[in-house]
């Protein structure tokens, strides 16, 4: 008899984790395709690599990257590519790999291209998917910052996840 219950409960187990697996999206719940957090590119002509959601992990958060507009990359030397769901997340992921990097792009909110982070200017009101509030663009405009200014609020967490600065931030808008 107890034989009986230990098959039936392993069938049990094995039959709610097929299940599980059946229903989730490729690269979610371990179910499908997973998605990757790194390409290795062969021509360099290939880069940036155009974002399909849910295809991409961040290299940083590990979170699937789901929108285009806030994604960014970069090239390694070894041209190896990296995805990030959030400006942010490379900022943070580029303190300990920034002597890699080769290349690295980030989208624009105005412009819709793929252009150089260091370049651009960020808003700190973005709906980002990891909420720290900063988005790139390629044309300057009244209120938005430089790379420097934004990596260094990133680095020091003055971002909109920090409740104190959110509430500043929205204060003076």
């Amino acid at each position: 008899m107890k034989r009986i219950w230990i098959l039936f409960l392993t069938w049990s187990v094995l039959a709610a984790v097929s299940y599980a697996q059946m229903r989730c999206a490729p690269g979610k719940c371990g179910g499908g395709t997973p998605a990757s957090t790194k390409k290795t590119l062969l021509p360099e002509s290939e880069f940036p690599i155009p974002i399909i959601p849910h295809r991409y992990r961040c290299a940083y958060c590990n979170m699937s990257v789901e929108i285009p507009e806030y994604a960014a990359e970069i090239m390694t030397r070894k041209r190896d590519v990296y995805f990030f769901d959030a400006i942010g997340c490379m900022v943070l992921w580029l303190t300990k790999h920034e002597n890699e990097v080769a290349k690295m792009v980030t989208q624009s909110l105005d412009t819709h291209r793929w252009i150089d982070p260091k370049k651009a200017w960020y808003t700190r009101t973005a709906h980002d998917p990891m909420r720290y509030g900063f988005a790139a663009f390629e044309h300057k405009k009244e209120g938005l910052i430089s790379y420097e200014e934004m990596r260094l609020l990133m680095l020091r967490g003055k971002t909109l996840r920090n409740p104190d600065v959110k509430k500043e931030i929205l204060k003076s808008r």
